[in-house]
Order: structure tokens, then C-alpha cells, then sequence
């Protein structure tokens, strides 16, 4: 479960806009001085001491400040640092306590990253991708939250910082509800005199991992998490590889499968490693038709998508009774108890798509795929080599 660590209080924020130069950070040692009791903008202070780059703003939250109509009140130190890249991005540096129950990392899903913990979702339509680094020490949770632009593990994304300087802020001792009076004082003049933003630098904790090569078994995975999305989740009998003899011929460097369906249908599926426009063109024997972003075409009995992708080629092929789509027409205006049309309809669908991480997913098929789906080719008990 991804922690949120702040309800953003925008009423109860003071907003320091970008204006001189943050002292404090730089020269001075936030860890000297006695021990005293944290502010907001000593959090603040102490948290842009390990972070390049630095914000175009920031918010400061306000103790006791209510963060819902039920009187809640935010029991955080610390603020909200904003940057005006396109799309915007945050990041929420606070502490706070928490009881002695606390779930550590080994009951939450996340994983280490130095002395801190790293946890992380990816986005939605609701929610841009996020993730929490934080340590729970002395009775307080100490957190980094960031919210923007972000592709899956990000260790392996491209971020607009480096993620082991958060690592750094949240396991720094003066970044502590019980601070120091140096970096009281830091962030007293770092209210007061404002900071001046660096420019941004994306950059990866590693590389990601090269994206493993489609294999049949994972190209049948692809296509039965299809089905799936469209709610055939039983509609497969039976698959396994082969490349489809076309009417216009064979093709090359080419994977493909052939997979049995229910009401004596069979789907083959055929990815090409090649974005040649000549295998998007109508082949003999079929009436054909471009919509969509797909060629459509079909005989009785036969039907076929092909689409053109950046670097790849995709072909469906359908045959069985029912099969047709020589016209628009004829292929829009299925009903529900035409098995044949309908399943046609959306086994098209599948070469429309491009193979890449969606809102659902990895959706379509292309000749590189992923983990995930190598994975879960191999499980299929349907499938037979």
C-alpha cells in the first residue's frame, strides 16, 4: 500500500515563490547547534540540503491545520516543493508522528533503497504515477513523497532527481520532528529570502532491464489478456506456433500463433519485425477497407486486420462460418447473437493496438513484450509447443 503522505492543505499553505538564494543549505551545517523542536521550514531547509535541483516553490504546511470537513487535524511538519516543468511535478517532504505499531517495510510492498524504504504505484486516469521513500524512526515517520512523470520500477525511470538524495533527506537526523537550532534557523531565512530554482536534469538510479523478445508462448499470453479485456475470458481452446499462410504469401521474420477458438473459429495472430507499408496493402482474394488506423479486409469465411507500427507490423486473421467483412457496413452492424461478427469485431480490434503500456496494461502485441507476459506464456496449459 502506497503511503500518502500528506492531504495538501492549500488554505493553510504560505507560498514562498522563487527569490534569492537559499542559505543554510549550502555552507552551513544544519546538524550544529542544540537540539530543538522542528518547524515547517527547518524540515524544509534541512530537505533541500541533499536535493539538486532546487524548487520554483514551495508550501509550507501549518501544524494543526484541518485537512477534511471532519475537523482531522494534519499532524505533519514540512512542505510541498513545486517545480513548472511540463507536466508539473511535486515533491512532499514532511515528517510525523505515528504510533508503535507502525507497519515497517517488511509489512508493506516496498523495497529497500539504501538505509530507506521505496514504495510506488503506477498511475491511472484518476492519479499520476507516485512513490513514498521514507524510514520509521523514534516514533515519526519521515517521508519524501513525489507525484509526475514516471514508467513503472522507478529505479529504472527517468526522474527529474536523483532518487538516492531522497534516500538522504529522510534518513538525515536533523530531518526529525526534535531537529537542531542551525537548521531552525536555516529555515527561518529560507522563508524569508526564498529560493532560487536549478534547472531540472532527468536521470535514472539504473537502466531499465532490456525488454525480452516476443515469443509465441508470451505472444499467446498477449492475446489471451486481450480477450480477456473484451470479456472473452473462455473463448480460447486451444493454441500453438505458427505463421499463417497469407493470400499474398509468407512473410518474414515473422511470430506468429494459431489458437483455437469456441464456435469453430480459429484466430492466428502474426507480428513482424518490420514496419514495411507494402504489409499493410490489400492482398488477393480480399475486399478490403481502411478504418481506425487498420486495414480491414475479408472474404467468406476469412477475415483480417493489418496495422503498421513504429518498427513492427501486426496481422490477425480470422476463419470460420460467420466470417466475412467484405464491407463497412456489413462489419458495424453486428448483434449480440452473431457470435462469429462479434468476436471478429474485437479480435480485429487487437492489431489497432500497439503493443505498449496502457491505462489497462500492457495492451496489443509487438515483437518485444514483457516480463509479465513472458511468464504467463509459459503457464498455459492450453498451449502446446
Amino acid at each position: 500500500m502506497l503511503i500518502s503522505p500528506r492531504r495538501v492543505v492549500a488554505a493553510a499553505a504560505a507560498t514562498v515563490v522563487a527569490a534569492g538564494l537559499l542559505t543554510g543549505c549550502g555552507g552551513d551545517d544544519l546538524h550544529a547547534g542544540k537540539p530543538a523542536r522542528a518547524t515547517s521550514q527547518a524540515l524544509v531547509a534541512v530537505a533541500l540540503s541533499h536535493l539538486t535541483p532546487q524548487p520554483d516553490e514551495i508550501e509550507y504546511s501549518e501544524a494543526g491545520a484541518p485537512i477534511d470537513d471532519m475537523g482531522t487535524k494534519d499532524p505533519s511538519l514540512g512542505g510541498l516543493l513545486r517545480w513548472k516543468p511540463d507536466p508539473d511535478w511535486t515533491l512532499d517532504v514532511q515528517v510525523q508522528p505515528v504510533p508503535k505499531d507502525f507497519p515497517s517495510c517488511e509489512k508493506r510492498s516496498c523495497v529497500p533503497l539504501g538505509d530507506a524504504d521505496l514504495t510506488w504505484q503506477e498511475g491511472s486516469e484518476d492519479a499520476p504515477p507516485a512513490l513514498v521513500v521514507s524510514v520509521v524512526r523514534g516514533g515519526e515517520l519521515r517521508s519524501v513523497g513525489y507525484e509526475g512523470g514516471m514508467e513503472g520500477d522507478p529505479r529504472t525511470s527517468l526522474l527529474p532527481f536523483d532518487l538516492r538524495q531522497l534516500a538522504e533527506i529522510v534518513t538525515d537526523p536533523a530531518f526529525s520532528l526534535t531537529t537542531t537550532t542551525a537548521a531552525v534557523s536555516a529555515g527561518e531565512r529560507l522563508a524569508k529570502d526564498g529560493v532560487t530554482a536549478s534547472r531540472v536534469k532527468p536521470q535514472r538510479l539504473e537502466e531499465p532491464p532490456p525488454a525480452p523478445r516476443t515469443t509465441p508462448r508470451a505472444l499467446a499470453a498477449a492475446v489471451q489478456a486481450h480477450l480477456s479485456r473484451m470479456g472473452y475470458e473462455d473463448l480460447i481452446l486451444s493454441g500453438r506456433p505458427d505463421t499463417f499462410e497469407e493470400p499474398g504469401g509468407p512473410v518474414e521474420d515473422a511470430v506468429g500463433v494459431s489458437l483455437r477458438l469456441r464456435y469453430g473459429l480459429t484466430l492466428h495472430v502474426t507480428v513482424i519485425d518490420s514496419e514495411d507499408t507494402d504489409l499493410v496493402k490489400c492482398q488477393p482474394t480480399l475486399t478490403c477497407w481502411p478504418w481506425d488506423g487498420a486495414v480491414f479486409a475479408g472474404r467468406k469465411g476469412l477475415g483480417a486486420a493489418f496495422a503498421n507500427f513504429e518498427g513492427h507490423t501486426v496481422h490477425v486473421w480470422l476463419q470460420g462460418r460467420g466470417v466475412h467483412a467484405t464491407t463497412e457496413q456489413w462489419f458495424l452492424q453486428s448483434s449480440p447473437g452473431e457470435r462469429a461478427r462479434t468476436v471478429q469485431m474485437d479480435v480485429d480490434a487487437l492489431a489497432a493496438l500497439d503493443g505498449e503500456q496502457g491505462a489497462e496494461g500492457f495492451e496489443g502485441v509487438a515483437p518485444e513484450t514483457t516480463p509479465g507476459l513472458v511468464a504467463a506464456g509459459e503457464k498455459l496449459t492450453w498451449f502446446h509447443d
